[in-house]
């Protein structure tokens, strides 16, 4: 008999308390009572435990590298656990996942549940479309947020030919147009008050987290994949398509390996904006990004998995010689547009030698910029764009793909 995950004996364990306290309110005799607790429970363990391995191993997923999320298999359905981002508590969130034509199980009545496969998606980030198109599930997506700011050609397409529409997010989000849709789910990044999660509970549409971004790593991002191939029974492709992106991946980041630490150039992040200059912290996905491309990143002994929020002198104090600054402003295409912005910047010591790089090589006709998008699903392109910005003898074919090199 296969063993069950740790996470599926937790749920065992909290549905046999739960029937067992019931039990014992009854007026039962203590014997008669001890004796139907143990005949119930043997019961409801035997049948825990078939349900939750009669999905074929072969068909359920497992985790490398992500964080956030958990998938708990059982006979015709799945349960899906996200893990609330910016909670110190450890809050979840769940969603029943029933297969079609099959009965929707008992209890977990406070849950959302969905029919699966899913087959209307909205998304309300450019960040969640490479995932269907991975998946080969263009044809699901009924509607984005804004496709001014997407990149992909066959969501533009299927846009142009009237097969997708824009329903906004957040607060802006068209609640009307959703429900004209009736998307399976709406996929957004938080439950937060400022997005449109309880308008869409409340409508009785299915809101659905990613909070892939708040993985601390790269390759936990690009899992998330996998997350999207719950709802659509996909989690084979998924799981292979993933394999191969994190092959190579890693194939990338063996070539820094070796390098001593003085080999190691020091790099700094991140810019102001109005008035206070945002750092990644030392355990986020962007830092741990330039670990692996081999760089010294003047913040990666810093704990912190969020953006550090710093003024223009603490960072000048610890990154005036810094040798590279490695940053995102769709607007800068030159050091000239750097100091206009704000001539302090001429300051540092990267803007004086001609060391600054910007992720905005792949911006559209609107300024959508493609790193949030296909950037993402393609962490080996980023990490070998890095690894050409600081040692470039060790991809001597590559070429830059998302980062460019400012123009003086």
């Amino acid at each position: 008999m296969r063993k069950i995950t740790a996470w599926r004996t937790t749920l065992i364990r909290s549905r046999l308390t739960s029937h067992t306290a019931q039990l014992r309110g009854r007026s039962l005799r203590p014997e008669v009572d001890l004796l139907l607790n143990m005949r119930r429970w043997i019961r409801m363990h035997c049948f825990i435990w078939i349900c939750a391995t009669a999905v074929p191993l072969s068909a359920q997923l497992s985790l490398k590298y992500a964080e956030g999320f958990r998938v708990g298999y059982f006979d015709g359905y799945k349960v899906v656990t996200v893990v609330v981002p910016g909670t110190d508590t450890g809050e979840t969130l769940q969603y029943v996942l029933v297969q079609r034509g099959r009965k929707s199980p008992d209890g977990y009545e406070e849950f959302p549940r969905i029919r699966i496969p899913v087959r209307a998606i909205i998304t309300t980030s450019t960040t969640h479309l490479p995932h269907i198109e991975k998946l080969d599930e263009i044809q699901s997506l009924v509607a984005v947020d804004n496709v001014r700011f997407v990149n992909s050609r066959a969501v533009r397409q299927r846009f142009a030919e009237g097969g997708i529409s824009e329903v906004g997010r957040g607060k802006s989000i068209d609640m009307e147009r959703v429900l004209v849709l009736r998307p399976d789910i709406v996929m957004i990044d938080a439950p937060s008050q400022d997005n449109a999660y309880h308008s869409l509970r409340q409508a009785g549409v299915a809101a659905v987290v990613n909070a892939a971004y708040a993985e601390p790593t790269l390759l936990g991002r690009v899992e998330w994949l996998k997350f999207a191939g719950v709802f659509f029974n996909k989690e084979n492709l998924a799981a292979s398509q993933f394999d191969s992106i994190a092959s190579r991946y890693n194939a990338r980041k063996s070539l820094t390996a070796n390098l001593q630490p003085d080999g190691k150039p020091t790099v700094f992040v991140g810019s102001l904006w109005r008035g206070t200059w945002f750092m990644s912290g030392g355990k986020s996905y962007p830092a741990q990004l330039l670990e692996d491309a081999g760089a010294n990143y003047l913040w990666g002994n810093n704990e912190s998995r969020r953006s550090l929020t710093l003024d223009f002198e603490s960072v000048y104090e610890k990154a005036h010689d810094a040798d590279f600054w490695i940053t995102m402003r769709n607007e800068w295409r030159s050091t000239d547009h750097v100091i206009a912005e704000d001539e302090r910047y001429g300051k540092f010591k990267a803007v004086r030698t001609d060391r600054v790089f910007n992720a905005n090589a792949r911006l559209n006709e609107h300024g959508g910029n493609d790193y949030w998008e296909t950037g993402l699903i393609e962490p080996d392109v980023l990490l070998a764009d890095i690894i050409k910005i600081l040692h470039p003898d060790l991809v001597p074919d590559h070429q830059l793909v998302y980062y460019r090199k400012l123009d003086p």
